[in-house]
């Protein structure tokens, strides 16, 4: 099962997404970071458009950079129009959230970024095991319509055979 996660950054904060990459490593996460996921000569607004389309979790790394940046509030924008969950880490003091954000809970990576970005980790692989079980659960679902449906064929098969005699 794949579990995919775009971050929104500014190019400027680049070592605080390092750290959180970091953080990912060793787990079942596919991390979306432009920076390493769209190769040169790629277009990068169809492949961020993609990536966000297909994420899971949409990770906002906020910061005074990326309130400047031409691209953080398109992606912003893109994510909270197709109701993707978001998880806020804020990198500055005294920076409110943009816009529709702001009603969000965040993460303050600036108070202490390693247990900051811990946390970020836990709730992460914690939206990964809640998928995953979902996933799961309707897999039973499907498997059990199947097996309802295989008896009903042979119920009914049984039922065509007996009334033809």
């Amino acid at each position: 099962m794949s579990f995919n996660i775009f971050v929104s950054y500014s190019t400027k904060d680049l070592p605080q997404v390092e750290l959180l990459r970091q953080q990912l490593q060793g787990t079942p996460i596919s991390v979306f970071v432009a920076e390493h996921s769209v190769q040169p000569s790629e277009e990068l607004a169809p492949k961020i458009s993609s990536a966000i389309l297909e994420c899971d979790l949409f990770v906002l790394l906020w910061s005074p950079n990326a309130k400047k940046s031409d691209w953080v509030p398109q992606e912003i924008g893109r994510a909270t129009a197709l109701n993707k969950s978001i998880l806020p880490l804020v990198l500055t003091e005294n920076i409110a959230l943009p816009g529709f954000l702001q009603g969000l809970k965040y993460l303050a990576i600036h108070t202490n970024p390693t247990e900051s970005l811990a946390k970020a980790r836990e709730i992460i692989l914690e939206a990964y095991s809640t998928k995953t079980k979902h996933e799961l659960q309707l897999r039973e679902q499907k498997e059990k319509k199947d097996k309802d449906a295989l008896a009903l064929m042979g119920i009914g098969a049984f039922l065509l055979w007996a009334f033809s005699k």
